[in-house]
């Protein structure tokens, strides 16, 4: 089912644009991220960034901005990209020809992240010897050396990506960075000259664009990115940021301001600048219109939570910004402007804005992937997988979750016959209970296209049938997936006078949960703030409780800080490093450290988040029937996990099953299958 663009939105997103002496094809383009696909130990470009960049730039965008390109080994990350060696030329100009071979531009975003990161023997630099967020490393204050050093560093840096053959250059103002880090008052607490009053804490920056203008000499773009709200206390808003670019156009020409928000600092203000499936779409739209409306003569570039080409061209149609950029859109999906526009392309896969495999993996300091974009950063294998011939084969798959409609779809369009089977009356799996959660709607936006995709193929469904090993005996496919996903078998614990739930069970009627509720969290996901939050949205006190050292540790830091202050607006009482006691009615919160405990008195259920475990029976039913063929687990059906790992072993099943090439299955990370009848193996002694 293609997805269509109005003329107006279509027009408006496709007009070409020219920034300063680059031509740019239309409107869009890939927001810079991090994918920590570079070599490690020395930070250089791979094959994976000339994969990932290039399916991007086919896909339809008009500009690739890269990821911060860093300037010096103090703002290292282990597998970042850097510009500071000669090293770098080579790898950096197979990207630029990698992405002008698919007609889009390429701007190099350079930067020294400063305080948060560094080399473990470099060690870091900031304008003050403050830590990013309590509890991490505290930088090294820089002295007259360090800042003599780092305005040499921009300029051999750029110097270097022009070589390389990029088309602009995006000096990194923003995001609590290094540069930003001294322009803003939060950050920079130095008495002499590059701290103090608004003029002393831009003296670096515009030591920094003075020297790159000198470097670019009108060869390539110039422009900045920008926080132009930092929401932190104290901090820069729009009014001063806004002072501050009038004050650096003063003195150095700029051809474009991408506008961005928020500083890497340890407090909500990080949650916004990725901000989750929580905040709604655009949210921050409000940025680049006011930056738009004070420099109409620069080209405004927009960014965060735009989600689709609608959005997009809905900005654009309102005069906010010039261009519109999508990071996470274009990793879940690299077709992302082709898709809208051609309508033979198959319909796209929408960014769900969760921020598992983007952000998680990010913060984990491990190659980015995506929850509804398996091939992320594996382009070459996935594409290979494609071409691979396969056998067509009678194949049933058992379980209608995410993993299981993955398979079934993908199975289908490899040319296999198909039969999917679930015992519940609809498809979905642990899906149909995720969207009930407030604030968690991405996930309808993943079940509603999942299905979409499948209603376009030939799969046959059956649903309100439990399978059995008989079943799949009489069937006798070629191949089974086993995608039955997980469930609690264990007993709940059984309190005197207090109810005792499953999370499904509030979130299908919250009113057994009564007027006070104790959410206990055994797993540290979403799965418990969520439900803690959707009670109290419905009047319910909630006390949470975990005996892990935080709340929602599972859940990415760039998440979590707004979910702490979600929870505390909610009126969510937590207690970290606690169990509970129950003793006639009467619920004691008890910390493992120290003797203070808490009482509640009228809590009228307790919800317990406690681990799941795999329905596998089948794998070992199948043992006494005389059916012969391979077995797939996939998904919670093997153990339990996210959305994530079962839509990406779902696909990658469909495209092994029938393959004769072992390449194919090492290429992709799949495990083996299970052969039936099975064989015992010969034990040597």
């Amino acid at each position: 089912m293609a997805v269509t663009l109005t003329e107006d939105a279509r027009d408006l997103l496709t007009f070409p644009v020219q920034i300063g002496p680059a031509k740019i094809r239309n409107r869009v383009f890939v927001a810079p991220h991090t994918t920590n696909f570079g070599q490690a130990g020395a930070n250089l470009v791979t094959d994976r960034h000339l994969d990932y960049h290039r399916a991007r730039a086919r896909g339809g965008a008009g500009l690739i901005i890269t990821e911060g390109i860093r300037v010096h080994p103090t703002s290292l990350r282990q597998l970042g990209l850097q510009a500071y060696s000669d090293d770098a030329v080579p790898g950096l100009t197979a990207l630029t020809e990698a992405v002008h071979a698919e007609g889009a531009a390429i701007f190099a975003q350079i930067l020294h992240t400063g305080r948060h990161s560094g080399d473990e023997h470099y060690g870091s630099w900031a304008p003050s010897p403050t830590p990013w967020a309590t509890g991490a490393p505290v930088p090294h204050a820089m002295n007259a050396f360090d800042l003599e050093t780092l305005v040499a560093s921009y300029a051999a840096t750029v110097e270097r990506v022009i070589q390389a053959g990029f088309d602009g250059m995006e000096v990194h103002l923003g995001h609590g960075h290094l540069l930003h880090q001294f322009l803003s008052p939060v950050t920079n607490a130095r008495g002499d000259g590059y701290g103090g009053d608004p003029a002393s804490r831009l003296r670096l920056a515009l030591e920094v664009l003075r020297t790159v203008h000198d470097v670019v000499a009108g060869r390539v773009a110039l422009g900045v990115r920008l926080s132009a709200d930092e929401f932190l206390p104290g901090g820069l808003g729009p009014e001063e940021m806004v002072d501050i670019i009038r004050r650096l156009l003063g003195e150095v020409p700029l051809d474009f301001l991408h506008v961005s928000h928020a500083a890497y600092i340890g407090t909500s203000s990080l949650s916004t600048q990725m901000a989750d499936m929580s905040y709604g779409r655009a949210p921050f739209r409000h940025l680049p219109a006011r930056f738009k409306q004070e420099f109409p003569e620069l080209t405004v570039l927009a960014v965060c939570r735009l989600d689709t080409p609608e959005t997009g061209a809905e900005l654009l149609a309102a005069g906010e910004a010039d261009l519109v950029g999508f990071a996470r859109a274009h990793i879940a999906e690299p077709r992302l402007l082709r898709a809208y526009l051609d309508q033979d392309e198959p319909a796209p896969r929408t960014c769900i804005a969760c921020n598992q495999g983007c952000n998680a993996n990010l913060e984990a300091i491990t190659p980015i992937t995506c929850t509804v974009n398996p091939a992320v950063g594996r382009e070459r294998q996935w594409d290979a997988a494609a071409a691979a011939p396969a056998r067509p084969q009678d194949t049933v798959v058992v379980g209608g979750g995410p993993a299981g409609i993955e398979a079934a779809t993908w199975l289908s369009r490899r040319g296999h016959r198909v039969r999917l089977v679930d015992a519940a009356p609809e498809l979905g799996g642990q899906l149909r209970e995720v969207v009930r959660v407030d604030g968690r709607d991405g996930f309808r936006i993943l079940l509603d296209e999942l299905l979409a995709e499948l209603a376009t193929t030939d799969v046959t469904v059956v649903l309100g049938r439990q399978v059995t090993a008989t079943d799949l005996a009489a069937w006798d496919p070629d191949a089974v997936v086993l995608a039955t996903g997980a469930h609690h078998d264990a007993p709940m614990p059984a309190y005197a006078g207090v109810r005792v739930l499953n999370p499904e069970d509030v979130l299908r009627d919250p009113t057994l949960a009564g007027s006070r509720a104790v959410v206990v969290d055994e797993l540290g996901v979403w799965e418990a703030s969520g439900v803690a939050l959707h009670l109290a949205a419905r009047g319910v006190d909630v006390d949470y409780v975990t005996p892990l050292a935080g709340f929602a540790p599972r859940v990415t830091v760039y998440s979590r800080l707004a979910l702490g202050d979600q929870l505390a607006a909610a009126g969510v009482a937590v207690h970290p490093m606690s169990s509970i006691g129950v003793d006639d009615g009467l619920v004691t919160i008890i910390p493992t450290i120290g003797t203070d405990r808490i009482i509640r008195d009228g809590v009228k259920s307790i919800v317990q988040v406690r681990p799941r475990h795999a329905r596998s029976a089948l794998v070992e039913g199948l043992l006494a029937s005389t059916w012969q063929g391979e077995l797939h687990l996939v998904g919670d059906a093997f153990a339990p996990r996210t959305s994530q790992e079962a839509i990406y072993e779902g696909r990658a099943v469909a495209h092994i099953i029938g393959v004769d090439d072992p390449t194919i299955a090492a290429g992709l990370k799949v495990r083996a299958p299970y052969r039936y009848p099975r064989l015992a193996l010969a034990v040597t002694r």
